[in-house]
């Protein structure tokens, strides 16, 4: 018995003594599994994790699109991102994050090249091309409806406030060229410029006003002449000219305008300036094109693409405009009150080769989105 009580007691004080030494290492090194723990928690978490428990950096640049897209927009009202397809004329949305893409039309539209939405984005202005001739037709979203538009039209937009359209006609009898407004499916037109000079021309309608603006396209060996007269007619009013290769963009408000030009007349060189409603101008020193350009909606700030890549001897607007070669764009913002310009994008962020070309803001302000030329598909940048 005796014998018993000793075996147990010496087995007892071994237990004890084995029990604090593990207890003093467990102590000692009580961070190490813990550490551990946490990075196998993190990992199991998806591709956004990586081993040591830090997150996978997010790519600011991400694609929006399957394929090539037209006419892609922020809906004010609800927020999303419409687009056509530019292989099948089908029609697709999203959230504004990118997430929750849907196709809303199924139906297929042949030839399709030009979309042009309305400002409450109730309509829209299709252009299709076929044997090198180009037909318009205007479709209702609300009454699921489309009519054909004239077919001496050869270019069409919205007026500032979607109650009417505005075209350029060409009566092939008289070989004139004038500008008309009408109601949206065509009806009701008449003339608001008789005579328009240019052959080729661009027209936009200067926002919240019953103004429509016109001028001759873009070229580097024409003068840039921007005139505007209001959508019911009247006095052609002549706002800016001097540069050369000059093309525009409104602010929301309509009460300034981006130029952008040749930064002489002989150069080959391109600035962007800002001018007011009166047509004073103020070079902006920035070397890009409108058509890379988009206003926040106060009017206080411009989101720019700056070009990289132009082809040394490149004409410039012109072999751009002709697509001619695709650059490598960098993405910035400008204070057009103060000049002051910062990156909106680090160099380092950028993922890929991108040309951009038609940007636009969410609703929010916090993405800009735009279509790269180099696969014509939409891509976000988040802000």
């Amino acid at each position: 018995m005796k014998r018993i009580f000793i075996s147990s007691g010496i087995l007892f004080v071994i237990t004890l003594f084995i029990w604090g030494i593990y207890n003093f290492a467990f102590k000692k090194n009580s961070n190490v599994p813990q550490a551990n723990k946490t990075a196998t928690q993190v990992v199991s978490q998806g591709s956004n994790a990586v081993s040591a428990g830090v997150p996978k950096k997010q790519e600011k640049v991400t694609l929006m699109s399957k394929e090539a897209v037209l006419g892609a927009v922020a809906d004010k009202k609800t927020e999303k991102i419409l687009f056509y397809s530019a292989l099948d004329g089908t029609v697709w949305q999203s959230d504004s994050d990118g997430l929750n893409l849907i196709q809303t039309s199924a139906f297929k539209l042949s030839g399709l090249v030009g979309v042009n939405w309305s400002p409450d984005k109730t309509k829209v202005l299709t252009t299709f091309s076929k044997e090198g001739k180009s037909t318009f037709f205007m479709y209702d979203n609300l009454k699921k409806a489309g009519v054909p538009l004239n077919g001496s039209l050869d270019s069409v937009v919205w007026d500032g406030l979607g109650g009417k359209i505005i075209y350029k006609y060409y009566d092939g009898k008289t070989k004139k060229r004038s500008l008309s407004a009408a109601a949206p499916d065509g009806s009701n037109w008449q003339t608001i410029v008789d005579n328009v000079p240019f052959r080729n021309i661009s027209i936009a309608a200067v926002p919240l006003s019953a103004t429509v603006s016109f001028w001759n396209w873009p070229a580097s060996a024409e003068e840039s002449i921007l005139q505007t007269v209001a959508t019911t007619g009247g006095e052609v009013k002549n706002i800016f000219k001097g540069r050369f290769g000059g093309d525009y963009l409104w602010s929301p408000d309509g009460s300034q305008a981006l130029v952008s030009s040749l930064a002489s007349n002989n150069s080959k060189a391109i600035t962007l300036g800002v001018i007011d409603s009166q047509g004073q101008y103020r070079d902006l020193g920035i070397p890009t094109i409108v058509s890379k350009c988009t206003w926040s909606a106060d009017g206080k700030t411009v989101y720019y693409a700056l070009p990289g890549g132009i082809p040394a001897g490149a004409t410039m607007p012109d072999d751009y405009q002709n697509k001619k070669f695709v650059t490598n764009d960098t993405f910035w913002k400008v204070n057009v009150l103060t000049g002051n310009k910062e990156r909106v994008l680090e160099l380092a962020d950028i993922n890929g080769n991108y040309d951009a070309w038609e940007p636009f803001l969410s609703v929010t302000e916090n993405s800009l989105f735009f279509t790269n030329r180099a696969d014509g598909k939409l891509y976000r940048v988040a802000l």
